[in-house]
């Protein structure tokens, strides 16, 4: 080999390249038979056989734009043009010759075609494509090539930058255009022409679009496709309020608008959403109070054809009746942001049901929605409609603790219709224990309430227990004009607003004024104090309703001074009442014979009846036959004996007792005990005979009374 030569190249890369062609020369200088190859510029020729250097062959790469300009730099979308042109150390050109490029920084540029290689033509250039990976792709690179012919090769290399380039929004344009306004719940398509360096892209990183009525929430911007640098962008109209919308395209510092004429949307249905009652019931005008309302809060909601609700439509309202009053306010009202819209119905003085009805109007449809039905009922309590009453009058609880009866207390306003839920009734009793451990009150529901009285001490010595019932209410009166509440023409203001009508239970009534029944002060009625020996009073028992304090009676609330029996003269609220007496009845049964003619029963005579009353004529002997036994059953307070008490018979000789008529004590309060009578029947012969009338109390005591025959 010709050191001297090798020493002569400059670097490294030289020395190999000709000792890459010295091998080859060798090879065919050689016996092979092959080519003796192309020598290059200065080549010599070694004496004895020695081999011969050989020149490398040239590969020459350059960048070039789409106008055959030398570049250094692609930007954005740009295409750039590799040349490699492959010579041999002549100059002569290698055609068909293989040459293949790679990238230095393969997430910088991409080639086209993407295997990067391609062949030389009969110029011995060969040409690929290469552009940035994208239009955000910015850095620095060096392209090498490789090129390669039978046993010649040569390599080469070019450094390139690519710069991120600015994409521009172009003239928008919908494709095609909408004629006239675009209606709601339709769609047009825009077109958004995107570009670098004045080529179309073919993505468009960072597009942003917005419109008007897009931020309104009535209308949506979609991005499609791309194509020949155009996204295909779909505009829907949700129903837009504005009349015409501004739609905006902004990529980076660019931007592009254009205005759309667009239609509200028609109003679909107004719907009822709700009322603020826990039930359907306003009380009568100037009856509210706690839990009792005489307004209702009701919302309604507008919405489009899509049931999405609609801002700002104004909604105007009606009741089906304004009977008694009643009014609805406002009037009129506009949608809020979500189509939502209230008012209000106030109730009037008359019972009526009621619907409301809203209306909207727009783009020259109008609808309508009603609400649910309400009813305008249930005023005050009125003492002509409060009832008292009670399953069991008589307990046994004159000698037992613990025995229960049931009170219940109904409550209903001027018309008849029952009081509003959780209206309040107080109890006081004369003796027992009534109410429960959480309140003495109850609390209506439907209209009645009940509470239980237990016996215990205190016991009255007589065994009659008066409860009195009270609550707040209205007094009776009569409405002579219709209204449905009292009225009244002259009076004073009662807190110093006077208007020019008549306020019931908040102006004083003067003179001229409705009729009315006056109440005195409720009192406990103690009833009858002592032990009675006769039967037959009244079945009020011993309550005469009429305040005695020597009988000790006592006004109630107790802290009262003085009580008055006809009341404070003016029609207006008070305490309503009812009273009832209740039975703490005996366990041992007493049994007297009546004695019965065609003016009535009494107790049995003996003087006057012509027997024992434990004899019962006719029974037996000559000419016998069925008999009638009456018979009177009460405690050791002439009360009734206990309710559920049984009467039946037991021990027959040669006689028969039929059906007793009751055969059970009823719940009764009235002095006396209770009635009972029941057929005896002799034997077929008419013989002497004898019977038990057995009685026994719901806890078991029981007592014998016998008869016999004649």
């Amino acid at each position: 080999m010709n050191q001297g030569l090798i020493r002569r190249l400059p670097n490294t890369a030289g020395r190999a390249a000709v000792c890459v062609l010295l091998v080859a020369m060798a090879t065919a200088c050689g016996g092979g038979g092959g080519s003796a190859g192309t020598t290059g510029a200065g080549a010599g020729t070694s004496g004895g056989g020695g081999s011969t250097a050989v020149a490398a062959s040239v590969l020459a790469l350059s960048l070039l734009d789409g106008t055959n300009t030398a570049i250094s730099t692609l930007s954005g979308g740009q295409v750039g043009v590799l040349r490699a042109k492959f010579t041999d150390s002549k100059g002569v050109v290698i055609p068909n010759a293989v040459v293949k490029f790679t990238a230095s920084d393969a997430t910088l540029v991409q080639f086209t075609p993407s295997s990067g290689s391609a062949l030389t033509d009969s110029a011995g250039i060969a040409v690929i494509n290469v552009k940035p990976i994208d239009f955000t792709s910015a850095g620095a690179l060096s392209v090498s090539a490789v090129a390669a012919q039978d046993t010649r090769t040569a390599t080469g290399s070019i450094n390139l930058g690519v710069g991120a380039a600015p994409l521009v929004v172009g003239t928008l344009a919908f494709v095609p255009a909408p004629v006239g306004v675009l209606p709601a719940f339709s769609t047009a398509v825009l077109g958004v022409p995107v570009s670098s360096n004045g080529q179309p892209v073919t993505t468009a990183p960072g597009l942003t679009l917005s419109s008007l009525c897009a931020g309104d929430g009535a209308a949506t911007l979609v991005a499609g496709g791309i194509s020949s640098g155009v996204v295909a962008v779909t505009y829907t109209n949700k129903g837009c309020t504005r009349g015409a919308d501004t739609i905006t395209a902004a990529i980076g510092n660019s931007s592009k608008s254009i205005s759309l004429d667009v239609g509200s949307a028609n109003i679909g249905t107004v719907n009822f959403i709700s009322s603020n009652l826990a039930g359907t019931s306003l009380v009568l005008k100037g009856t509210g109070g706690v839990g009792r309302k005489e307004a209702a809060l009701l919302t309604f909601k507008v919405v489009d054809q899509s049931g999405t609700g609609l801002a700002g439509v104004t909604v105007s309202f009606t009741a089906t009746t304004t009977t008694g009053g009643l009014t609805v306010l406002p009037t009129q009202a506009t949608t809020d942001s979500t189509g939502n819209v209230t008012t209000s119905v106030l109730s009037g003085t008359i019972p009526t049901p009621v619907r409301v009805q809203a209306q909207a109007t727009r783009n020259g449809s109008t609808i309508s929605g009603i609400s649910d039905s309400l009813t305008i009922s249930t005023g005050l309590p009125i003492q002509k409609a409060m009832s008292m009453s009670v399953d069991k009058l008589n307990i046994e609880g004159l000698e037992y603790d613990g025995t229960p009866a049931s009170i219940t207390i109904r409550m209903a306003d001027q018309y008849g219709n029952p009081v509003s839920d959780n209206t309040t009734v107080n109890f006081v009793s004369e003796g027992g224990a009534v109410g429960t451990s959480a309140q003495g009150a109850c609390q209506t529901i439907n209209g009645n309430c009940t509470v239980p009285i237990i016996s215990q001490n205190f016991r009255p010595l007589n065994g009659r227990v008066t409860v009195l019932a009270y609550a707040q209410g209205i007094e009776d009166f009569i409405d002579s004009n219709g209204d449905g509440q009292y009225s009244c023409t002259n009076f004073t203001s009662g807190d110093g607003l006077a208007g020019a009508a008549y306020r019931p239970l908040i102006d004083t009534c003067v003179s001229g004024g409705e009729p009315f029944t006056e109440q005195g002060d409720p009192f406990l009625d103690a009833g009858l104090l002592a032990q009675q020996t006769s039967s037959g009073v009244t079945s009020r028992g011993g309550l005469d309703g009429q305040y005695d304090p020597g009988n000790g009676d006592l006004p109630f609330p107790f802290n009262r001074a003085t009580y008055s029996a006809s009341g404070d003269g003016h029609w207006g609220l008070n305490y309503i009442r009812q009273s009832i007496e209740i039975i703490f009845s005996g366990s041992h049964s007493r049994l007297v014979r009546q004695f019965c003619d065609a003016s009535g029963c009494r107790d049995w005579n003996v003087a006057t009846d012509g027997s024992a009353a434990s004899v019962i004529n006719g029974l037996a002997g000559a000419g016998c036959a069925a008999q009638s036994l009456a018979f009177r059953l009460f405690d050791v307070n002439n009360n009734p004996l206990p309710y559920g008490t049984t009467v039946s018979s037991g021990d027959a000789v040669k006689i028969s007792a039929g059906t007793f008529f009751p055969d059970i004590v009823p719940s009764v309060n009235a002095v006396g005990g209770t009635f009972h009578q029941v057929t005896i029947k002799p034997e077929a012969t008419c013989a002497a005979g004898s019977i038990n009338i057995t009685v026994t109390t719901p806890k078991g005591n029981g007592a014998a009374f016998s008869f016999s025959t004649n």
